[in-house]
């Protein structure tokens, strides 16, 4: 576990731009979570997706006191285990899927402690990560603005993806307000923009290490122009620290194997060197197609990862 005052998040570029709804405790206790794990590992055992901490390390780390802390425990905690996440996927036979954030939570009344499990379909999302973003949770834990945090996300991976520190980043406003949930809400441009857009501009421009301008564009406004700047000491990073990456045993920059198989294998149908079946084309096709959207495998189930790799086992590609 990082020490309290270096507490890194690292998050899937999917989940940044996932579909949730969390209070403004809720996101703080989830992103103190994340950043108590090791990306490293795989999360498939309980053990890797489980953070213990005690009440006086949350209250010093957020600068609370030990009963407030207690009290945000309790109330986020419990109001968790409703919350969804929903992953929306553009193409494929999968449309999306939802599931929580938590499995289990346990207050130890003796030590003081909580401890908490994250889901089993998490893993993907937080654990050895080939397209992510990576911050400091010291740059964003004093947000007041619920929608703050997932604005910032969405910024970051943009400028990541970029890889620069600073550009202006357009997004429909059904498409923003899809994003934050809020789909049924402030249809007036002018209550968008009081109740959502001027705060979370506060808060980003307050407390974090971006700086953020919100225009609008069109008439009626039908598009939102964020121009966004971060410090030129952050690092925009596409890789796992060189700490995290030893650990894993795994060079991130390096292509994935299956990416790879799979484009020398479409590559050889092609070619005529190979000759895949009707279920074969249409298969690689179709994982070739989401993997350039979403830049990894991590949405593959199991089933599909097994059928990946039997075909490109057969043809010699893996």
């Amino acid at each position: 576990m990082n020490t309290m005052s270096e507490l890194i998040v690292y998050k899937a570029n999917e989940l940044a731009v996932s579909r949730y709804d969390l209070t403004e405790q809720e996101t703080k206790l989830i992103l103190f979570c994340i950043g108590c794990i090791n990306p490293s590992l795989s999360g498939m055992t309980i053990q890797e997706r489980t953070v213990e901490f005690g009440y006086q390390e949350y209250a010093k780390y957020m600068g609370i006191s030990n009963d407030l802390a207690y009290k945000n425990l309790t109330n986020s905690t419990r109001d968790l285990m409703n919350r969804s996440i929903e992953l929306i996927y553009p193409v494929g036979d999968i449309e999306r899927r939802i599931f929580n954030w938590a499995g289990l939570v346990e207050f130890n009344r003796k030590n003081q402690r909580v401890k908490l499990v994250f889901n089993e379909h998490l893993p993907p999302l937080l654990y050895q990560l080939k397209q992510f973003i990576k911050y400091n949770l010291e740059h964003v834990k004093s947000f007041k603005n619920k929608y703050s945090m997932r604005v910032y996300e969405w910024l970051l991976k943009e400028l990541t993806q970029k890889k620069t520190r600073n550009a202006n980043i357009k997004i429909s406003i059904d498409d923003f307000k899809f994003m934050l949930m809020l789909e049924n809400n402030y249809h007036e441009y002018k209550l968008l923009n009081h109740w959502v857009l001027k705060p979370i501009a506060k808060d980003l421009n307050t407390y974090s290490n971006m700086h953020v301008s919100i225009t609008k564009h069109g008439r009626p406004a039908d598009t939102l122009i964020f121009q966004c700047e971060l410090d030129k000491l952050v690092e925009i990073t596409t890789d796992v620290d060189s700490k995290v990456t030893k650990e894993l045993g795994t060079a991130y920059n390096e292509p994935d194997p299956l990416i790879s198989g799979l484009r020398k294998t479409l590559h050889d149908a092609l070619t005529a060197k190979v000759q895949l079946s009707g279920f074969e084309a249409k298969f690689l096709s179709d994982m070739q197609s989401k993997y350039d959207l979403n830049g990894s495998f991590s949405w593959l189930t199991e089933k599909q990862l097994t059928t990946l790799r039997n075909i490109l086992t057969k043809y010699g590609s893996l």
